[in-house]
C-alpha cells in the first residue's frame, strides 16, 4: 500500500512541476557482527566489505521519514554558498518508548537511551551508508525507534536536532556488537 501511495506522490509532483524531481528514500539495517568484532576490527574491516558481504550479517531493515528539520536542513546546504551548514548525521540514537508510528513533524527519540557517533560513511552513486558501531555491552535492549541527529548534537542525549525518525523493533543481545546501517537515497 505505502509503495502505492509514494507512486501516486510521485506521478502527481510530476503533473504539478513537471521536469526534475528529487526524491527522498531511507532506509536502516541492523547488522549483528561477529562476536569477537571490536570497534578497531569493525573500522578497519566494515568498509571495505561489498554490499553483498554486508547483507549477509542482516537481521532487521525498515524505512524511515526524513523530518521537517532534516529536509530543512538539506535545503539549506543545497542553498549554501559557504557550504558552512552544521552537520547532518553527527548522532544515530535509539530509543525504547512503544510507539507506533513515526511522522516528518517528529522531534526526537523517544526515550532515547544510548547514541553514537557514526564510525564510517560510504557513498555509492547517489546513496550514502551511514554506519554506526555498538559494541558487545553498549545499548542492549529492545528498541523501538531511532534517527540521525545534527546541527550541534553532542554525545548528550537528546541534544541536537532530529534529521530522520524510523520505527525500529530490535532486541539487541548482549555480548553481540552490531551495525547500525542508515541508508540514504537521493533520486
Amino acid at each position: 500500500m505505502a509503495n502505492i501511495i509514494d507512486n501516486i506522490r510521485s506521478c502527481i509532483v510530476r503533473i504539478v512541476a513537471p521536469g526534475d524531481t528529487l526524491r527522498f528514500s531511507g532506509l536502516v539495517r541492523v547488522r549483528e557482527l561477529p562476536r569477537d568484532c571490536d570497534l578497531t576490527d569493525f573500522m578497519e574491516w566494515w568498509p571495505r566489505l561489498a554490499a553483498n558481504e554486508r547483507d549477509r550479517y542482516t537481521v532487521y531493515e525498515h524505512k524511515n521519514v526524513l523530518t521537517s528539520a532534516g529536509r530543512a536542513q538539506l535545503l539549506t546546504y543545497i542553498g549554501s554558498s559557504t557550504a558552512t551548514t552544521l552537520g547532518f548525521a553527527q548522532f544515530f540514537a535509539v530509543g525504547t518508548f512503544p510507539i507506533n508510528a513515526v511522522s516528518p513533524g517528529d522531534t526526537s527519540v523517544q526515550t532515547e537511551i544510548f547514541r553514537a557517533v557514526p564510525g564510517s560513511q560510504t557513498i555509492t552513486g547517489t546513496q550514502i551508508d551511514i554506519s554506526t558501531y555498538f559494541g558487545p555491552s553498549q545499548a542492549n535492549g529492545t528498541y523501538t525507534n531511532a534517527g540521525l541527529y545534527g546541527i550541534n548534537a553532542t554525545s548528550t542525549i537528546g541534544s541536537g536536532t532530529l534529521m530522520t525518525h524510523t520505527l525500529y523493533a530490535y532486541t539487541k543481545p548482549n555480548g553481540t556488537p552490531i551495525t547500525n546501517d542508515y541508508l540514504i537515497s537521493l533520486q
